[in-house]
């Protein structure tokens, strides 16, 4: 797997949230200045040679669909990030996370409701 770039990432997030759809479908939930069909266009197709979607026909128009699903994606650039910027230590990833987020009390909270449970589970 490959890291998306910000467009690419753009474009999946669409489809992600849309699940089938056609360039047109993309182009449209695009904001504002929207880019040329074709960029749109080979966007998908690049995502396509990436194995991030595939394609259907239905009559004239593509209609693409993702391989991978964001969860998926989302966990390996996390990994990939760890592994890359963080010498692969999740505590220091975690630690540049935690402190340069606006955590509420709440986030807090949870967070580290999450950290006892799995320390529970580990042991």
């Amino acid at each position: 797997m490959k890291a998306l770039s910000e467009r690419e990432q753009e474009v999946m997030n669409i489809i992600w949230e849309v699940r089938n759809c056609c360039v047109e479908d993309v182009l449209q939930r695009l904001p504002e200045p929207k880019p040329a069909y074709n960029t749109i266009q080979t966007f998908m197709r690049i995502l396509e040679e990436k194995g991030f979607l595939a394609h259907k026909r239905e009559g004239k128009k593509h209609i693409f669909y993702p391989l991978v699903e964001k969860p998926e994606y989302n966990r390996w650039i996390l990994k990939h990030m760890k592994d890359s910027l963080f010498g692969g230590s999740a505590k220091s990833l975690l630690n540049t996370f935690i402190r340069d987020s606006d955590l509420t009390e709440s986030d807090i909270t949870d967070l580290m409701a999450l950290l006892k449970d799995l320390k529970e589970e580990s042991a």
